[in-house]
């Protein structure tokens, strides 16, 4: 079903679906998942909102390293950070190791599944909306860039977002 040396890398902003729809996507594809926040509380001992009173800048370098980490293991599907793509190291060497499937999701839609989320840092800081609409001109570019392929997840359940998926990578 999929060959030893692939991986898929899902990226996108927050609330676009990225853990949900992986985790249960790995398993349709019979691979290991990986969450990189998960991988980064389970790294540091500590929660991503401690990480981040040191400052963003600590947290980035601390998700760089356990993405780089993890893109040289083999058979993985990974859920990346929604600022991951800021780092130009991983902008490099991401496209190297796997497919990379940008999950699109409107502003709307983030604000419509973040129910009061408070373990976010980024949003805590100021009115969310304006949060997100800042971060979406900050990293759409990068998104659709770095991708192999844009999936929106915007009023789609996540079967079918996941047969999507499995129909364009073609493993």
């Amino acid at each position: 079903m999929v060959s030893k040396n692939r991986n898929i890398f899902l990226i996108g902003p927050m609330f676009s679906g990225k853990t949900t729809i992986g985790f249960y996507l790995a398993k349709k594809l019979n691979m290991l998942f990986f969450d990189s926040d998960y991988e980064i509380q389970n790294f540091t001992k500590t929660s991503i909102s401690k990480i981040f009173v040191n400052g963003e800048n600590i947290f980035r370098k601390i998700e760089e390293n356990v993405i780089l980490n993890l893109i040289e293991r083999n058979n993985i599907l990974l859920s990346t950070g929604g600022g991951s793509v800021e780092s130009k190291i991983l902008l490099k060497y991401l496209p190297l190791h796997g497919k990379i499937i940008y999950l699109k999701t409107s502003i709307e839609s983030q604000l419509l599944r973040m129910n009061n989320c408070i373990n976010r840092p980024l949003l805590r800081l100021n009115n969310p909306k304006i949060i997100l609409e800042c971060l979406s001109i900050r990293r759409n570019y990068l998104y659709e860039t770095i991708s192999n392929f844009i999936i929106s997840t915007d009023k789609k359940n996540i079967n079918d977002i996941i047969n999507n998926i499995i129909e364009l990578i073609d493993l």
